[in-house]
C-alpha cells in the first residue's frame, strides 16, 4: 500500500501539494493518533477548517485538505470537497473484506431459490422459496430472507437483518444489522371485542444505492408498496409506516418516525427525532430540524422546525422569547406591584 504523495493524489483524484515534499504514505489515520507515514484528514465546516488547531501536533506526513485552505505547512492532497478524497483514501487503505463467492455449510438455502454464482451466503442463513439473491450480493450470518424476496446485486444484508416475503432491495444497497424490512404495518380497528387487525398484503420495495442503518424498521403496505427512492440513506433506529413513499436521495436521521401513507419529496432531509403524523405531503428539498413534527403538508424547498412545524426562522424567534420568559414574569409581577400600591396611594 506504499504510496508517494504524488502517485497518491493521482490514484485518489486529488491535487497533490508537495511543495515542502513528497513523503511516502503507508496508511491513514486521524490527526491525534497518525504517526510518521500516516495522511490525515483536515475537515472543515462551511469555510472553518474544524480540526486546525490538531495540525500543529500532529505527526502525519500529509494531509487531505480543501483547495482553500492555506498555509498548512505540511505536504497535502487537495479537492474541493475533501470528505471526497477522505472517503476514497480510507477504502484504499483500509479495503473492506469480502468472503469467498459460495453458500456457508451452515446455510439453508431452499432449492427454488435462485442465488447467483458469485453471490455470497452466510454462516446460519436462511434463504426461503422463490428468493432471487443477485450477482455479487452478499448475504451476512444470521439473515433471513423470506418467500418470494428480491436481493439486487451487489448489495449487502448484514447479519441478523430479515427481509420478509415478497419484499424487493435494488443493487448496491447496504441493510446494516438487526433492520426488518417487510414486518406488518399497525393496522387495527376497535371492534365490540377488541383490537381487529387488519392484513397487511402488500411489500417494500428499496431502490438502489440505498443504505439503510441498524435497527431500522419498515413496514409492508397494506396494500401496494412502501417504497424507498434511489440514493436514500438512513441513519440508525428509524421507523417508516405502512405505505410510506420516500423520494430519492433523501437523509433521514436517527430516531425519526414517518406515520402511514406520508409522502416525502426528493432531496428531504429529516433530522434527528424528527416526525409526521398520517397521510401528508412532504415536498421536495425540505429540511425538518431537529424533533421537529409535521403536522401538515409541506411545500417544496421549505425549512420548518418545532412541534407543530413551524418556518425555521420564526420557530428560532420562539424559542428566543421562550427563554426571556421568566424575566418578562418578573418585571410582570414589579409592575402589578407598582400598579397596586399606586391605586392604595390614591
Amino acid at each position: 500500500m506504499k504510496q508517494t504523495l504524488e502517485n497518491l493524489a493521482e490514484l485518489l483524484g486529488g491535487k497533490p501539494d508537495s511543495a515542502l515534499g513528497n513523503p511516502e504514505i503507508t496508511g491513514i489515520a486521524s490527526l491525534s493518533e497518525a504517526v510518521p507515514g500516516d495522511i490525515s484528514f483536515l475537515s472543515e465546516v462551511g469555510d472553518k477548517l474544524r480540526n486546525i488547531h490538531e495540525l500543529e501536533k500532529t505527526r502525519a506526513s500529509a494531509v487531505i485538505a480543501s483547495e482553500k485552505a492555506k498555509d498548512l505547512k505540511i505536504p497535502s492532497i487537495r479537492f474541493s470537497n475533501p470528505y471526497i478524497g477522505f472517503a476514497r483514501a480510507l477504502e484504499f487503505f483500509r479495503p473492506e473484506f469480502r468472503p469467498r463467492p459460495g453458500i456457508h455449510p451452515t446455510a439453508f438455502v431452499d432449492e427454488s431459490a435462485d442465488v447467483h454464482p458469485t453471490a455470497i451466503i452466510g454462516a446460519m442463513a436462511v434463504i426461503e422459496a422463490n428468493v432471487t439473491i443477485g450477482e455479487k450480493a452478499r448475504i451476512d450470518s444470521g439473515v433471513v430472507v423470506e418467500r418470494s424476496a428480491s436481493i439486487g446485486m451487489n448489495t449487502r444484508i448484514c447479519s441478523n437483518v430479515t427481509v420478509r416475503n415478497d419484499c424487493v432491495v435494488g443493487i448496491n444497497c447496504i441493510i446494516h444489522s438487526g433492520s426488518v424490512i417487510g414486518s406488518d404495518g399497525f393496522g387495527f380497528t376497535k371492534t365490540s371485542e377488541g383490537h381487529l387487525k387488519i392484513s397487511q398484503t402488500g411489500n417494500v420495495i428499496i431502490g438502489n444505492d440505498v443504505e439503510i442503518g441498524a435497527n431500522v424498521t419498515i413496514d409492508r403496505a397494506t396494500m401496494g408498496s412502501t417504497t424507498v427512492g434511489d440514493g436514500t440513506k438512513i441513519d440508525n433506529l428509524v421507523h417508516l409506516a405502512h405505505n410510506v413513499k420516500v423520494g430519492k436521495r433523501c437523509l433521514i436521521i436517527a430516531q425519526t418516525g414517518i406515520s402511514g401513507s406520508t409522502v416525502i419529496g426528493d432531496d428531504v432531509t429529516m433530522a434527528g427525532q424528527t416526525g409526521t403524523v398520517g397521510h401528508v405531503t412532504v415536498g421536495k428539498n425540505c429540511v425538518i430540524a431537529a424533533r421537529g413534527v409535521v403536522t401538515e403538508n409541506l411545500p417544496d424547498g421549505s425549512v420548518v422546525s418545532g412541534f407543530p412545524c413551524k418556518p425555521h426562522n420564526e420557530e428560532k424567534r420562539i424559542m428566543a422569547s421562550l427563554r426571556r420568559l421568566p424575566d418578562l414574569m418578573k418585571r410582570l409581577r414589579e409592575l402589578e406591584v407598582r400598579v397596586e400600591r399606586s391605586s392604595n396611594e390614591k
